[in-house]
């Protein structure tokens, strides 16, 4: 008689963990996959409108997890990582079968032969080590999914192998049953190396863990290629807080950027690049709406698509704009089953010895098992030097273009002087992190 087991989830800024439960040393090595080596410009160029079908597929999930996690927390200061909830919930359909794989390749935006083909590619472009002139490492984006299967829990070789060479996935195996707190431990310490330290905690994995996927996030990045702090304004500004407050401080001065403010119906919005290509996007709120007003769907969707109009042709005219924007951090912790039930996935989270229409899981097991909650932890730190920011998503599961003419150019400042929005994405667009700031310190 097959047992019912029910599985936990956590999300955290950096990692994504899928917990499975079940019946003993803390950490054996299962399965490796090859290195993934970062994804070149020139690989990215050659790539076909499948690849580029999931990557709007998961800026797509991105605006529409973010936006409603976002407008559930009642931090003023909110940071997700809709790319790890992303990887998680690949991972997760990579072992579901039926209507529940049905449902969670739904809420992926995109079918199973596409994620399949595509998500090494994926996984590779969202990879990267940069260093200076003597070879040293100054920044790196980083990602680790693995599995960890309760010691002696019947797992399918075909899809421990899938996960491996199609989803850049370790496995490893360790004793929840009867040695929960060392299990524990090795999940805690794992993840804590893959985030560099920023995610340090206790799952807290039940005895009747089965397994567990995980997905870790890392980023560090600077704003110059010197690693040098970006200078402040030299005069104080006026930055009006969430809660109606106004803090003065002074604001950070970025280097210019080629375009000019977009016009939203209800913000307005520029950006800050970093030194290798990413950019932290902000949505100021215009008089009489809030960050919260302007951090939903439509809109986010729209800055994917934005126009920075750098260049005016009937004037002749080209524009750049540097921004000036507080020094901030924020977090995120919250169990977000309700938010993917509200994206569809629904059979993910019901108990196949309650329900028919149960959990299926059984690409991976033939153990009966359920998603019993889904978590996700972010953090993001902003400062003068660059953006370090980690996540991790756990899904716990229970038994159960000639040369132009002269022209002039035009140079103007984007302050983001008020409680607003940001989108951190990659070099390929991407939105890696995202949220609300509504105070600064």
């Amino acid at each position: 008689m097959k047992r019912k087991i029910a599985l936990p989830a956590l999300l955290c800024a950096g990692a994504m963990l899928l917990s499975v439960t079940a019946c003993g040393s803390a950490k054996t090595t299962l399965a490796a996959p090859s290195a993934a080596v970062p994804l070149t410009y020139s690989e990215r160029a050659q790539k076909g409108e499948d690849f580029d079908s999931l990557l709007s597929a998961a800026n797509a999930f991105a605006a529409r997890f973010s936006s409603a996690a976002a407008s559930a927390a009642d931090d003023e200061n909110v940071v997700l990582s809709p790319v790890s909830v992303y990887m998680a919930l690949a991972l997760s359909a990579a072992c579901a079968s039926g209507e529940t794989a049905d449902e969670l390749y739904a809420a992926l935006g995109v079918p199973r032969e596409t994620v399949q083909a595509e998500f090494s590619d994926f996984y590779r472009s969202l990879t990267a080590t940069y260093e200076d002139d003597r070879g040293d490492p100054i920044a790196e984006v980083a990602l680790g999914n693995s599995i960890w299967v309760n010691q002696g829990t019947p797992t399918k070789e075909a899809c421990i192998r899938t996960l491996a060479e199609k989803y850049s996935c370790y496995s490893f195996a360790a004793d929840f049953c009867n040695n929960c707190g060392g299990a524990n431990k090795a999940v805690r310490e794992f993840v804590k190396e893959q985030t560099r330290g920023l995610i340090d905690r206790d799952f807290e994995l039940s005895q009747n863990t089965l397994f567990a996927l995980i997905n870790t996030l890392y980023l560090r990045e600077i704003w110059n290629d010197c690693g040098a702090e970006l200078p402040l304004t030299e005069e104080p500004y006026a930055f009006a807080q969430a809660d109606g407050t106004v803090r003065s401080s002074p604001l950070m001065v970025s280097d210019y950027a080629a375009g000019r403010a977009y016009e939203g119906e209800n913000f307005t919005s520029f950006y800050a690049a970093t030194a290798h290509g990413y950019r932290l996007n902000f949505l100021v709120p215009k008089d009489g709406f809030s960050a919260k007003d302007v951090f939903i769907e439509a809109n986010l969707n729209a800055l994917a698509d934005a126009d920075y109009r750098a260049a005016d042709e009937e004037s002749n005219t080209f524009y750049y704009t540097r921004c000036l924007f507080p020094c901030f951090e924020a977090e995120f912790d919250g169990v977000v089953n309700g938010l993917l039930q509200e994206m569809g996935v629904a059979r993910f989270f019901r108990d196949p010895g309650l329900y028919a229409d149960g959990c299926q899981f059984d690409t991976l097991t033939e153990e009966e098992v359920y998603c019993e909650t889904v978590r996700h932890v972010a953090k993001l730190e902003v400062g003068r030097r660059g953006i370090e920011g980690a996540a991790v998503t756990v899904v716990g599961m229970d038994k159960a273009t000639a040369e132009p003419p002269e022209r002039k150019e035009v140079f103007e400042t984007f302050p983001v002087d008020r409680a607003f929005a940001f989108v951190l994405t990659d070099r390929y667009g991407v939105t890696l992190f995202s949220g609300i700031v509504g105070k600064i310190s």
